[in-house]
């Protein structure tokens, strides 16, 4: 029968195809059959209702468990996890997923078994995971290609170039895309179609090439509308935005209409990733261009909707199954060593009977075998014991995230209160010295008075000098105001919206207070402080305090990192002479869409082993109560995923350390990008 075949992508996904598999089912008079076809009628409504989905996944999972099916229980596992991941419950989805993938190895069902590592890629790409979603590609690669799998291959290389597009590795990117596309088309696969050049579209305007880029997104727009795929749509429009949104001028509105279009698809097809992109998108673009309202209602809807997918309890959810899995495969691999120790005791055991007329062999071997079935019970035991620490292991992991998490907020805070209490003190002192002048002077205004002659000369003298310390009063008091009110900038929770800002001024901020943080705690320590500002960069669209925050820990790391050198440099670790110093550059990058900011230290450097994990939560190089190791994890969540952009670092051990942050300017306006000019060059020693 035609529909019982699984399938990995088709022409379309059709009423009268969904029609014909309901009508099946209603006839269907054997209970297998009705497993397959419940499962196919989940696959052909993933994309357009994945609440549908969800429901027939589950009817399927629970007939192929009654019935013991379970090639059918794999199946529904795959199409259950795939519902679960559009609907944008990604724990549930990851952890089905998982469970579909262990039975399709226990089955050694080729196909299921591609079919589930294809699915547990797209979840972590989805989630913007980009290194565990390869590794899955890759896996279902190598299984489509030894099985023949034409139609799932079609599938994985659209989904790699997807992958290679989230890392903007766009050369890579472009030529899994290419390939999956031609594929696409020789293999009928309508979905896969749309998806990859909706892709391609976004390759090519990333490329610079909005006219190829533009014909890609009207193929895939007119594609979806034939199979009314929604989440296709949604990609296309929302790429066609963001297009029109770079080209500025007349597309201007373009852009914001074909956002709504974006929206539209994402809430009809009940696509939550695609609803969050569209309206960040229309809360950015209303905020640019005023209208304060419109940029509300649609940043509160993004702000739902990311609290909805990536909120912390789903990410600690996420990241206790991936804990698990990890655990499961090591299990399985001691398992294995297990066996292996196993069968070799049995191939001794043969031989031991081979040799039943050499009685002397016979009794060494005999107790051979008895320490060897010792040292396997003692094994066993550990092992056991193994297991149980990693359970507990899982359980004080989940504890102690949520703990730092809060720890690292407040710690933040600490920090930033005893900054703003350091620069507090100078305009108050001013204030206090200037008050006591001015009371001096009133003394001696009242003695002038007092006399029986009027020196007009001294009294015009003497309210000139009480008039010019109330203006500094009044100065320095405003100071301590605008400090008070950074500081209440900073310490403010919940989601912001993206607004221009004087990128150099906020670098500069966090720069010194960075500085007289440490200073604060080490009397004793000076750094030379360089600041080259580009003059021309003009505003940027950032969210102020959370960049902030960014900028705040990056400097706090280069300062760290040099101090750390120069008290090796007093007790003998280094060559005389050694200065500490920090560089902080702004500039814009050359193809004008982006700027960036560097902060560049000569300190101890990071070792080239270490480098590949210094962005991963609750990996700290410090010492053990000197930091938490969630700075730079959350440093690089909010540029890359608040702001779009991208946090990367080089160093050398001994010689330096330099992070650069690369951010999106569309702020229109904007000139071509100038060399690097220095603004300031300030030495505190």
């Amino acid at each position: 029968m035609w529909w019982l075949a699984p399938a990995f992508g088709h022409l379309a996904h059709s009423p009268g195809r969904v029609d014909s598999l309901r009508f099946a089912l209603r006839t269907a008079s054997v209970d297998t059959v009705r497993v397959l076809l419940l499962n196919e009628l989940a696959y052909e409504l993933t994309q357009t209702d994945p609440l549908a989905t969800i429901g027939y996944g589950k009817q399927a999972l629970q007939l192929a468990q009654e019935l013991r099916f379970r090639r059918g229980e794999g199946w529904a596992l795959v199409r259950l996890g795939s519902g679960f991941r559009e609907a944008g419950n990604y724990p549930a989805a990851l952890q089905i997923g998982l469970q579909g993938l262990r039975l399709a190895e226990a089955l050694r069902d080729p196909a299921l078994q591609g079919r589930a590592l294809n699915a547990l890629g797209y979840l972590y790409w989805e989630q913007g995971n980009s290194r565990p979603a390869l590794a899955y590609f890759f896996r279902a690669k190598v299984v489509a290609e030894k099985s023949g799998n034409v139609k799932l291959l079609t599938r994985v290389m659209g989904n790699i170039g997807n992958v290679y597009e989230q890392l903007q590795q766009l050369d890579s990117a472009l030529f899994y895309l290419k390939q999956g596309f031609a594929m696409d088309a020789r293999e009928h696969d309508l979905t896969s179609e749309m998806g990859d050049a909706a892709m391609l579209g976004n390759v090519y305007a990333a490329l610079g090439n909005p006219q190829v880029a533009q014909v890609y997104y009207r193929h895939s727009i007119r594609r979806a509308q034939i199979g009314h795929v929604t989440f296709a749509l949604c990609r296309a429009y929302l790429g066609q935005a963001r297009l029109f949104e770079r080209l500025g001028g007349a597309r201007a509105d373009s852009a914001l209409h074909f956002a709504k279009q974006a929206l539209a698809a994402g809430q009809q097809g009940r696509y939550p990733k695609g609803i969050l992109q569209a309206s960040q998108f229309l809360a950015t673009a209303y905020a640019a261009r005023g209208n304060n309202a419109a940029a509300f209602r649609y940043l509160t809807l993004a702000s739902a909707t990311r609290e909805n997918l990536f909120g912390l309890a789903k990410m600690a959810q996420v990241q206790a199954l991936d804990l698990r899995e990890r655990m499961r495969e090591d299990e399985l691999a001691d398992q294995q060593r297990l066996a292996a120790a196993q069968r070799r005791q049995l191939g001794l055991g043969a031989a031991l009977l081979a040799a039943v007329p050499l009685l002397l062999l016979l009794w060494r071997n005999n107790r051979l075998k008895q320490q060897a079935n010792q040292q396997l019970y003692t094994w066993s035991k550990n092992l056991a014991a193994h297991r149980d620490a990693l359970r507990t292991a899982l359980a004080d992991l989940k504890t102690a995230q949520d703990q730092l998490m809060r720890r690292e907020k407040l710690a933040f805070l600490g920090e930033l209160t005893a900054g703003i209490a350091h620069e507090l003190q100078n305009p108050l002192n001013f204030v206090a010295n200037f008050a006591g002048a001015s009371a001096e002077l009133a003394a001696e205004l009242l003695a002038e008075v007092s006399r029986p002659v009027l020196d007009r000369t001294a009294l015009e003298n003497l309210a000139a000098d009480v008039q010019l310390n109330q203006e500094k009063i009044r100065q320095h008091g405003q100071r301590a105001s605008s400090i008070v009110k950074t500081m209440l900038e900073h310490s403010r929770n919940g989601a912001a919206p993206r607004l221009p800002t004087d990128l150099n001024a906020l670098v500069e901020e966090a720069l010194m207070l960075a500085y007289q943080n440490l200073c604060g705690s080490d009397h004793a320590f000076r750094a030379y402080l360089h600041t080259r500002l580009d003059p021309e960069l003009g505003p940027v669209p950032v969210v102020a305090q959370d960049l902030s925050r960014v900028l705040l820990n990056v400097c706090a790391n280069a300062l760290y990192a040099v101090r750390q050198r120069a008290l090796a440099a007093v007790s003998g670790g280094e060559p005389a002479g050694y200065e500490p110093t920090v560089v902080v550059s702004t500039r814009r990058a050359a193809s004008g869409q982006a700027v960036e900011i560097r902060v560049r230290d000569n300190g101890t450097g990071i070792p080239k082993k270490l480098l590949a994990k210094i962005f991963q939560p609750f990996f700290t190089t410090k010492p053990p109560g000197e930091g938490t190791g969630l700075g730079l994890s959350l440093s690089y969540g909010i540029v890359t995923q608040t702001h779009g952009g991208t946090l990367t670092v080089a160093s050398k051990e001994g010689r330096f350390t330099q992070f650069t942050i690369s951010l999106p300017c569309e702020i229109a306006g904007l000139e071509a990008p100038q060399s690097w000019q220095l603004q300031q060059d300030v030495a505190i020693g």
